[in-house]
């Protein structure tokens, strides 16, 4: 089991579709075993509320992202945020974490040891290779949350027969920030064949749209449980963002509106595979809006006359993208792993080394197994550090494998023949047999610049893996000997 930290915005003007990808992963990272904590600016209330469902825990995000992994104990940063630069890679290696990134097309374009560009066709494209890693193209690793997947497996049980007034739902985002809900409605209201129009969108918009299509408009605020709604409509009109391809998993008719740029990659291609219709860009519906009209009528008779491309969606969309991008970490992490070379040996620690420590020191399972549980802010980090390789009464190792870092060991003075000894592993080595190795060669190195010396060791009782580990090196229990809740094994040199 290792960490995870997802860092993610979703801002009122910048909807939610990147939250609820984030989301998807954060669900499919808990069921392989991870641990997950969300860093970002969470400001919208269905952004909050999501979080809240979701039980993520929500934390600062520094803009560097060595400090973000290190602070939260991560193995792996995934990232899902357009701003963020190139120099992010560079960041999570200083830390040595893993960077998992999302990508639309050019937009967050970085190299990453993961990188996944969920679009629809994406697998088709030309993506330049900038020694990324393992590089996930297509419509089988988006994201989907569990409710989506729910919503899926609850329209897959209907008979579905679209009477001659189709019951269409609209939803322009969460939180619609370039205001086309009003438009859309519009729209929609002003079609033959549409009866019942409901219409999902912050309270702020509703005059907007009464203004625009009237009052006999179902207006509802955004919520998660928006999914199930959508999957008893006979049509959706959706922008063309994350939620298009929530509706082509759950099966669910639905034409799509561009309604910023970096949606029209996913729109083109949505309709080139059939899975929606379109109804064009936002700017083609402002300038055309009856033209825009003629099409929902298309589509609701196309509707009405059995003619569904509902099930193209769920053909394409399978929900189980997010479990394939945790798949890629794991397989990412083992081949680290396999780079190792045969001999494992112990160095000084470096200055250069502060971030990757404290991102072993900080991960969960680590820190429930130490005198301070809490975690450690890199700045309170960096000065102990500092102290620490200037202080001739402590010794800190860096263990290694060829060039793969596999823990850290280190040992304090306690009296002129005494010295205490702790290890940490790196997170992602627990569970390839190596804790043994690793505490030999950090005793070996010790045993160089301080021979002769006793070597203690405090281990929680209920620590049973330190417990084997140290009695297996050759310590002993000293019943005369306790560290608070905390038993000594010692070891005479």
């Amino acid at each position: 089991m290792t960490h995870v930290v997802i860092r993610c915005d979703a801002s009122s003007g910048g909807g939610i579709g990147h939250l609820v990808r984030a989301i998807s992963v954060a669900d499919a990272a808990r069921e392989a075993g991870h641990t997950v904590s969300l860093a970002g600016l969470i400001e919208s209330p269905l952004a909050l509320e999501l979080v809240a469902d979701a039980g993520l825990a929500l934390v600062a995000a520094p803009s560097d992202l060595g400090v973000l992994a290190a602070e939260q104990g991560a193995t792996i940063v995934h990232v899902d945020n357009y701003d963020i630069g190139s120099e992010a890679v560079a960041q999570t290696r200083r830390a040595g974490a893993l960077l998992s990134s999302m990508e639309d097309g050019a937009f967050g374009r970085r190299r990453a040891d993961v990188v996944i560009d969920s679009t629809i066709r994406a697998e088709l494209g030309d993506r330049p290779d900038d020694d990324s890693g393992e590089v996930l193209l297509g419509i089988a690793y988006a994201p989907m949350r569990a409710q989506v997947r729910a919503a899926r497996s609850a329209r897959a049980g209907e008979q579905r027969r679209v009477g001659d007034a189709a019951d269409v739902l609209i939803v322009m985002g969460g939180t619609d920030a370039v205001g086309a809900t009003a438009l859309v409605a519009s729209v929609c209201r002003d079609a033959d064949g549409v009866g019942a129009l409901t219409v999902i969108a912050p309270a702020e918009r509703w005059n907007e749209v009464r203004a625009q299509a009237g009052d006999g408009v179902d207006l509802i605020e955004p919520s998660p449980e928006f999914l199930a709604r959508a999957a008893r409509a006979d049509l959706v009109v959706s922008a063309a963002g994350t939620t298009s391809w929530e509706l082509a998993c759950i099966g669910v008719p639905s034409m799509l509106v561009a309604v910023v740029e970096n949606q029209r990659a996913g729109y083109e291609a949505a309709l080139a595979e059939g899975v929606a219709q379109g109804l064009g860009t936002l700017d083609e519906i402002r300038a055309h809006p009856q033209q825009a009209v003629t099409r929902v009528e298309a589509a609701v008779a196309a509707l009405r006359e059995g003619r569904s491309w509902g099930d193209v969606g769920t053909a394409l969309v399978d929900g189980r993208g997010a479990e394939r991008i945790v798949a890629a970490w794991s397989e990412t992490l083992e081949r680290r792993m396999s780079e190792r070379g045969q001999e494992i040996a112990a160095r000084p620690a470096a200055a250069d080394d502060a971030l990757l420590l404290l991102r072993w020191r900080n991960d969960p399972v680590t820190r429930a197994m130490s005198r301070n549980p809490s975690a450690i802010g890199w700045q309170d980090h960096f000065n102990w550090y500092q102290r620490v390789l200037a202080d001739a009464s402590r010794e800190l190792y860096v263990v290694e494998s060829g060039a793969v870092p596999l823990g850290t060991v280190r040992f304090d003075a306690l009296t002129a023949v005494e010295w205490e000894v702790s290890i940490t592993l790196a997170p992602e080595v627990r569970g390839h047999g190596l804790a043994r190795s690793i505490l030999r060669a950090g005793e070996a190195e010790f045993a160089v610049a301080h021979p002769g010396v006793a070597i203690v060791a405090a281990i929680l009782p209920d620590n049973i893996a330190s417990q084997k580990l140290f009695q297996g090196a050759g310590y002993v229990v000293d019943p005369q000997r306790k560290d608070g809740d905390f038993d000594l094994l010692v070891r005479l040199s």
